[in-house]
């Protein structure tokens, strides 16, 4: 997510509201992994996130146009292609190959970790463009989080009949999803935060849709079980929950607090894989977690101690973390700002 610069804290007045803002998007975020899974067992892993992206994208639509009026999506040609495209990465991406992940047998909470990894992904490719020093506790970090990596997709670290393709589905998800949330950092998009992500999700829903459509998905009368009614449902809901969860702590919370979603999201989504759905979770797997999950803390510490290079953005103006990228309304070297 790229963070922008936020006004001075309210703490007195926004406890109740940061507590649940902080609960949804721990809990409701981290549980999205299980939902997938159970909306995916009766349910077309591209028709059903599609429409959970498209029904989700309208309502988070209908609330910027109440909250700030039609005028939040009056955009720049090159603004709409740049919100598009981080639609194309992100959502039909990033999330629909977790979704055909889970519906060929990835674990909820293998998917979840594998998705942890992608702070070490886009840090990495930030170093790769030149627009990053790398010091030594972020090399530290990147390097075991590819350690973790690596025990999670060693054969001994998945559950039996766990397919290597589910697991690499998984893995190209969070791949795409971290060259997003690159991407974003460096294109004109949306300036009003929620709008972007509105028109991210609204894309991504219809690509989703067509793709599934195309590839030959449908959905047979009766055969949709309650519970992945349900879970599409949930999902669709937690959309547009989360990110205005996220987008209210941009402005009303401290950097350390919003990251800790990194590694929180994951650790609820192992433990709602574990006592939900029964998934196991083997040694090696638990070492895996235990790796990434520490990569992740010390690459966000390293962001937020790390000095860059003169010119190039600090962490809290320009820099992206995890999940949707904010909208960009400068030119590549200029300041991010959320509306």
């Amino acid at each position: 997510m790229v963070l922008s610069r936020r006004p001075a804290l309210r703490r007195p007045s926004v406890s109740l509201a940061l507590i649940l803002a902080v609960a949804t998007v721990w809990i409701v975020w981290g549980s999205t992994f299980l939902g997938i899974r159970v909306m995916v067992e009766t349910i077309p892993a591209l028709l059903g996130s599609g429409a959970r992206f498209l029904v989700g994208g309208s309502l988070l639509a209908a609330f910027v146009v109440w909250q700030h009026g039609r005028g939040a999506f009056q955009v720049t040609a090159e603004e709409w292609r740049g919100s598009a495209a981080m639609g194309l990465l992100l959502v039909a991406g990033g999330v629909g190959m977790v979704a055909l992940g889970e519906e060929r047998g990835l674990p909820s909470s293998l998917a979840a970790l594998l998705a942890s990894s992608e702070a070490a992904m886009v840090l990495g490719l930030r170093v790769a463009a030149g627009r990053e020093r790398i010091s030594a506790a972020t090399a530290v970090g990147v390097g075991v989080g590819v350690v973790g990596v690596v025990l999670l997709l060693m054969p001994g670290s998945r559950p039996e009949g766990t397919p290597m393709t589910a697991v690499l589905l998984g893995l190209g998800g969070a791949v795409t999803w971290a060259v997003g949330t690159y991407t974003g950092s460096r294109i004109r998009t949306a300036p009003n935060l929620l709008a972007n992500v509105a028109i991210q999700m609204l894309v991504g829903g219809i690509i989703l849709l067509l793709v599934g459509l195309i590839v030959g998905e449908h959905v047979a009368a009766g055969a949709v079980s309650s519970r992945s009614f349900v879970a599409l449902i949930a999902l669709t809901a937690a959309s547009v929950a989360v990110y205005a969860a996220y987008a209210w702590l941009l402005r009303n919370a401290s950097l350390s607090l919003v990251t800790t979603q990194s590694y929180v999201n994951p650790v609820v989504a192992v433990i709602l894989g574990v006592f939900v759905l029964g998934e196991t979770v083997g040694v090696l797997t638990g070492v895996g977690m235990v790796i990434t999950l520490l990569a992740v803390v010390l690459v966000l510490r390293a962001e937020r101690q790390g000095t860059p290079p003169e010119g190039l953005p600090t962490v809290g103006e320009d820099s992206p973390t995890m999940e949707f990228p904010a909208p960009r309304t400068a030119g590549p070297a200029g300041p991010a700002r959320t509306a």
